[in-house]
């Protein structure tokens, strides 16, 4: 890349099923690996151990006069296995398992109604 060029920061995308949510606002994900540290009594930080691998998404989308994408209410109280996607820059996807924790509807005066949905996994490896 020559001096001065500009680079694109394209977007990312997450979706289930058959095809990227269209509502969806923003949305983070964390995984962690839950390590801890091993200390024994002649030698302080000599290791290390991994824990359980655990993954978490959380996003907020709006709903049009049509409705919510998904029914999240519905697939939270019944457990229902889900797939994400997270679509990011580079071509990379990331894929998770697992079930919606929790949905929190905000229903403000003076704004879209906004659904924020989290969900609780664990991530494929990519």
């Amino acid at each position: 890349m020559a001096t001065g060029e500009q680079k694109k920061y394209p977007q990312s995308f997450i979706a289930q099923g058959p095809g990227d949510f269209i509502s969806v606002q923003n949305w983070n994900s964390t995984t962690t690996n839950n390590a801890k540290q091993v200390h024994t009594l002649r030698e302080k930080g000599s290791g290390y151990t991994l824990g359980t691998q655990e993954s978490t998404t959380n996003f907020d989308c709006v709903l049009s006069e049509d409705g919510p994408e998904r029914n999240f209410w519905r697939q939270c109280i019944e457990g229902e296995p889900i797939q994400l996607r997270h679509k990011i820059p580079g071509g990379d996807v990331h894929t998770y398992n697992g079930v919606y924790q929790t949905i929190a509807t905000d229903g403000p005066l003076d704004d879209a109604t906004k659904v924020s949905v989290t969900f609780i996994g664990h991530q494929e490896k990519p």
